[in-house]
Formats: structure tokens, sequence, C-alpha cells
């Protein structure tokens, strides 16, 4: 991704969203056509909010990644099952992990398939088509600068007393060069359930690169 610069004097409030977690699993299914590609994508919407999808590829080679908010798999076994009765080759691998990643990726060089772009912790650089958590830098005018996303390891691994040292630590760690919002003075502001807040007080002009 290229690299674009924004005046930390932009920046006028950070919000923190932890994501929804849940089992994770990828889907990879030979298509023959268009129209089985978009019969595939109708199945994945219609199972949302209890299953969020992502896809991976597409052409002859479709493959998608899928959170379960549930335990219980019968949802992930009953959509094999259908799968399996109406398309020749049929993979469900119960994780997503760099195994899994590399094998779509392989499958997609030997089939002419497009491998779709994905989300990378902004920490490690994994590929994460979840995120556990995205941090997102805002301006006066509510209007997103960038968004920072981090798996779930990372996240454990920054743990912290409260939130505000918690996104800090998030910042700190961020490959994008982002450790100098340490300095900042923050200030919590409206949040709700799903989005810690917080303003920025600040006369920094200088900038940071943002990968």
């Amino acid at each position: 991704m290229s690299r674009r610069r924004i005046p930390v004097g932009l920046v006028n409030q950070i919000c923190v969203e932890p994501q929804p977690y849940g089992l994770c699993a990828v889907y990879l299914v030979e298509t023959q056509n268009e129209r089985e590609a978009e019969d595939l994508a109708r199945l994945f919407s219609d199972f949302a909010p209890a299953l969020q999808s992502v896809q991976l590829s597409s052409g002859k080679l479709v493959s998608y990644a899928v959170q379960l908010g549930s335990r219980d798999q019968s949802l992930l076994d009953e959509i094999e099952a259908f799968l399996k009765r109406n398309f020749g080759f049929v993979v469900l691998h119960r994780s997503f992990d760099p195994l899994i990643y590399e094998i779509v990726r392989d499958l997609c060089r030997d089939s002419g398939s497009t491998l779709l772009p994905m989300p990378k912790c902004d920490i490690c650089g994994k590929h994460d088509p979840f995120p556990q958590t995205a941090v997102t830098l805002l301006d006066k005018e509510n209007v997103n600068l960038a968004t920072r996303t981090y798996c779930a390891t990372c996240t454990a691994g920054l743990a912290a007393n409260n939130n505000k040292e918690f996104v800090m630590a998030l910042l700190a760690a961020d490959r994008g060069g982002l450790g100098g919002f340490r300095d900042m003075h923050l200030v919590r502001s409206r949040s709700s359930k799903k989005r810690v807040a917080f303003r920025i007080k600040a006369d920094a002009e200088h900038q940071f690169a943002i990968r």
C-alpha cells in the first residue's frame, strides 16, 4: 500500500472499536461460471449477521473467510453439506491461519483466479480478515483520515489498565510510526458501547507517515 502523510494537527479524535470475536473458518469452492459465484455471494450474505464473511478470491476458485459468533459449529457443517451437494470441489478449513492463506494463494495462481486484498495487522503485518481492534483517526469534521487494524494476538499483548493507555500502546507499536501520539493530551469524548473515543488537545504541526 502506498504511503501518505497526514498532519498531526488535522487529527482531532481517536476512536477505538473492538470488533466482534468468534470462530473463523475458510471455504474454498471451485465454480464453473459467474452465476455460481453470485450464488455463493448470496449464500454467505444471507447468513449475516450470525455469520460474517470476507471474500478471499474470485474467478474459478471462490473462497470466503467466515467468522461465527456462536460456539455452535452446526451452521458451518450445514453450509459445507449444502456446498458439497451443489459444487464439485469444496474444502472447509476450520480456522484462518498462514497455511490456509498460502493454499488459497497457490490455488489462485494455478487456476488463474484472483487473490483479493485483505486487511493486515498494522503491528505484526499478518493477514487477518477479521481484525480484533480498529483505531480510526478523525478530523474536526469527523472525516476519516486513517484506520489502523490490529490482530487478536497483538491486541492481547498490549492489554493496559485503561482504554487510554490501551490506545496509546497500540499506536506506539504501529508500524506506521505513530508513536508521537503518546505526547498528545487525550480527553475522553462521547463514546458508546461499541466505540471508545478520545479528543486530542495538541498544537503540534509535525507529520507522521501512514503506511
